[in-house]
């Protein structure tokens, strides 16, 4: 089974394009509407609830290898399941079935908002997808397909497949690939990221605009580089994050990782702070800017005689 997964803004727009198809049928749903006019205005019931999420559509589709098809019940379970494990405990949902092409398939439209109005987070939303599809291949005994991730993560060239063969060892672009794959199994921000490479032997170079924005990266192993681009999408800076889980915060992360590759390779250490340090210290600044910011505030508001005896 495949499985993708997006999130938008327009809960209409897509419900009048499932049900538009042509054999298109509502095979389950937790709510009271049955069309696409009357489910969209009950999404946006619920949307009220937490109107600073901006993008509040999930939609998902599930398809099925042409040789396997499964009964409405067995799909509206599966959709099901699917849904819990990807953390819709309490949400809106509703499940339409296609018949316009070959395979098998289903959507799923879901509020990201949920009941009592939390939002249902989307980190490592891509993982959970893969293991929750892996999990229900199993106990429907469904064929397993590749994975989403394995397709944005290039595959080892003809020449590499025989360098392998030859000697045994395995290019820089497969061994670049598989660090970062180890490196980003637990979660881990972009500072600790490239710290690690960096202690691996790997060099890592950014690209940044004139506004400070980082927008490319590339890695370095024994003198051969290669942009994120030529490993796979999973491996740019935005793959980073949205594939591989890597946490970035602009504010808190930019200075840190420029810091981090203007340092030479195989030290843990920039002036003495290693990645997780560097972290750590931007945090407390951050904290202290914060707290400095809320005190001034609570100044602000006292008398002006009563400010001038604390300034005494």
């Amino acid at each position: 089974m495949i499985g993708k997964q997006i999130k938008g803004r327009s809960f209409s727009k897509l419900l009048n394009y499932l049900f538009g198809k042509d054999g298109a049928s509502l095979i389950g749903s937790n709510m009271e509407e049955t069309t696409p006019r009357g489910l969209a205005a009950e999404f946006r019931f619920c949307r009220q609830l937490n109107p600073r999420v901006s993008r509040s559509v999930y939609h998902a589709s599930l398809s099925l290898p042409y040789t396997e098809h499964l009964e409405n019940d067995t799909w509206h379970d599966i959709a099901q399941k699917y849904l819990q494990a990807m953390g819709f405990d309490m949400n809106q949902y509703v499940v339409v079935r296609h018949s316009d092409r070959d395979h098998d398939h289903a959507h799923i439209v879901a509020s990201r908002i949920r009941l009592d109005g939390t939002t249902v987070s989307d980190r490592w939303d891509y993982r959970r997808s893969e293991a929750a599809i892996r999990q229900l291949e199993q106990d429907y005994g469904l064929r397993s397909l590749h994975s989403n991730q394995e397709k944005i993560s290039r595959s080892p060239t003809t020449g590499e497949q025989r360098l392998l063969a030859r000697t045994g060892e395995e290019s820089i672009r497969v061994q670049l690939q598989r660090s970062l794959d180890q490196a980003t199994q637990s979660p881990i921000t972009m500072p600790q990221l490239i710290g690690q490479l960096q202690q691996n032997g790997i060099s890592v170079r950014i690209r940044d605009r004139q506004t400070g924005e980082i927008t490319g990266i590339s890695y370095e192993l024994n003198g051969i580089a290669f942009s994120g681009t030529h490993l796979g999408k999973a491996y740019t800076f935005q793959g980073l994050q949205r594939y591989r889980g890597v946490n970035y915060d602009s504010h808190r992360d930019a200075e840190l990782i420029k810091k981090l590759v203007e340092q030479p390779v195989n030290s843990s250490t920039t002036s003495g702070i290693d990645a997780d340090s560097l972290v750590q210290v931007s945090n407390r600044e951050e904290n202290q800017r914060d707290d400095n910011a809320a005190k001034h505030r609570q100044k602000s508001k006292l008398p002006k005689q009563r400010q001038r005896e604390l300034e005494l």
